[in-house]
């Protein structure tokens, strides 16, 4: 199972204790942290050791960043520090970036914005001694003036840090949840609105036929030929509310595959190519999965007919057999909607 991986972001040596308990934190939230002083970081043969550290910033979900007194070395072919960049690495990432500064730094970064408008000649001469360069400060401001993710947060021991951090976890663990719950009703309303929009046209369709023809028997025959279209024009509107993928994408039109060739949806899916069908037997009896290009999956059962009693599936079978029994163009026109060409 992948879990998130944590890059954790200061100087070594001053805040050496802070980081091992903020790596103990890491683990038992069951992530994995990412420090350079522990060896977690791949140092390539092919790479400075500065570059290395930036690299592997890239491959994490989530960024600490922990400002102290010390600003550290500077990078080799950067301006800044290797924090400052890690940092700005994780910015150009949009990795969510946690910073948390010491309450002396802190405590001093306000007294220097104070002198840096009282006394404009001579604040950078002033001594600050919970700092080793005044440079910390411009970072403190790099940070704080970020358009976005730039709050800061001081601490006086870990406790502060990890009370900060659970709580920060959970406001986006929260976030996530009520983003899927917002994406999942928008599909709702979507697939509403597109049905509606199919009824207004077989609505439209039907108000012609009924003007245009006098003949009982040609009406029913065109009723049910425009039924039957409605029905087909619903197919890619199911097959959006299931899954994550807006579109299916082939090189040309020519490439589109025939329904009539298939005998269920998910087998005309999979022949896309977009589509896979993978099996579990983990749990003692094998179980299918129809999974898309973005990793969203639907539980098709232990046999790969056992949903055709599911009502939606019935659905989406019943709108799969019209759109194999319509008219070549309509048909066409129909899956047009469904494929994006490369």
């Amino acid at each position: 199972m992948a879990i998130p991986r944590v890059f954790i972001s200061s100087t070594c040596y001053d805040l050496k204790h802070i980081r091992e308990n903020l790596k103990y934190f890491v683990k038992t939230i069951g992530y994995e942290p990412v420090l350079s002083d522990d060896g977690d970081v791949y140092y390539s043969v092919d790479k400075n050791t500065h570059d290395a550290c930036l690299a592997e910033v890239s491959t994490c979900q989530l960024f600490i960043l922990i400002i102290g007194g010390r600003y550290g070395g500077e990078h080799k072919d950067k301006e800044g520090s290797i924090t400052n960049n890690e940092y700005r690495e994780a910015v150009k990432n949009k990795t969510p970036i946690f910073a948390l500064v010491e309450s002396a730094v802190y405590s001093d970064h306000h007294t220097y914005l104070s002198n840096k408008k009282t006394n404009p000649d001579f604040y950078e001469k002033i001594t600050y001694p919970s700092i080793d360069n005044i440079k910390i400060f411009g970072f403190i401001d790099e940070v704080r003036k970020n358009s976005l993710n730039n709050a800061i947060v001081s601490f006086n021991d870990f406790s502060d840090m990890e009370t900060y951090l659970k709580k920060q976890w959970a406001g986006m663990m929260y976030d996530l949840l009520a983003e899927r719950t917002r994406n999942a009703n928008a599909k709702i309303t979507n697939r509403l609105i597109d049905d509606l929009t199919i009824a207004a046209k077989k609505s439209e369709e039907l108000i012609k036929v009924l003007l245009r023809t006098t003949d009982a028997e040609q009406v029913e025959d065109k009723i049910s030929k425009i039924e039957l279209i409605a029905k087909a024009r619903s197919f890619p509107n199911l097959v959006a509310t299931l899954f994550d993928s807006d579109s299916i994408s082939v090189w040309s039109i020519e490439e589109l595959p025939d329904p009539k060739e298939h005998k269920y949806w998910y087998d005309f899916l999979v022949a896309t190519n977009d589509f896979v069908i993978n099996v579990d037997g983990e749990l003692g009896y094998e179980t299918y999965y129809l999974y898309d290009k973005a990793n969203t999956y639907i539980e098709l059962g232990p046999e790969l007919d056992s949903k055709k009693d599911d009502p939606f599936f019935r659905e989406i079978q019943s709108a799969f057999e019209a759109l194999k029994q319509v008219d070549p163009d309509i048909k066409k026109s129909i899956l047009e909607e469904m494929f994006f060409i490369l």
